[in-house]
């Protein structure tokens, strides 16, 4: 059971890159901005780890006025494949693939958002990546790329979304 909060934060690259239809991972410098929580607590400030699960990349480093800027970051060309988890700088991170019971949860919660209209093709493809912090080996924080907006009957916007597993239940972090 993990008891860290997580943040979120959206990376931008220092020159922009055209898009990529599919998955391509380049390293880049930028700029992370720090995401003020949607239940209006306060953003992190000082050292935080960045984390992108979906392709193993994390970093220590420090905020200033709201974001972070980084010599170099891995990142993915999709559109909107720029989130980042923002978690306390001690934090270790260990990457680890969903079990089968967590992707199921996590497919399940992503059916019921209203922007994917309850469409289960809407779900289909999901990527997740996953972290352990609390070292039980089980995954603790996800970040998906998929589907975030459906209508029409097919997938109008792909984007990401982050959970966090708490009480052995994940909620989605906004």
């Amino acid at each position: 059971m993990i008891l860290v909060v997580a943040w979120l934060g959206s990376f931008e690259p220092a020159d922009k890159l055209p898009a990529s239809d599919t998955r391509d991972i380049v390293g880049r410098p930028g700029t992370i901005t720090v995401l003020t929580p949607e239940d209006g607590s306060p953003a992190p400030t000082g050292e935080v780890t960045i984390v992108e699960p979906l392709f193993g990349m994390n970093l220590v480093a420090s905020i200033e006025r709201g974001h972070v800027t980084v010599p170099l970051f891995a990142i993915d060309r999709r559109e909107y494949a720029g989130t980042v988890l923002l978690l306390p700088a001690a934090t270790i991170i260990r990457f680890v693939t969903p079990s089968a019971a967590d992707d199921r949860a996590i497919r399940a919660l992503l059916f019921k958002n209203d922007a994917l209209s309850g469409v289960k093709r809407a779900v289909a493809g999901v990527e997740i990546g996953a972290i352990d912090i609390d070292h039980d080996g089980k995954a603790d924080f996800a970040l998906t790329y998929g589907c975030t907006v459906w209508g029409d009957g097919a997938c109008q916007v792909h984007g990401q979304y982050a959970f966090a597993q708490i009480k052995g239940t994940w909620r989605e972090i906004k």
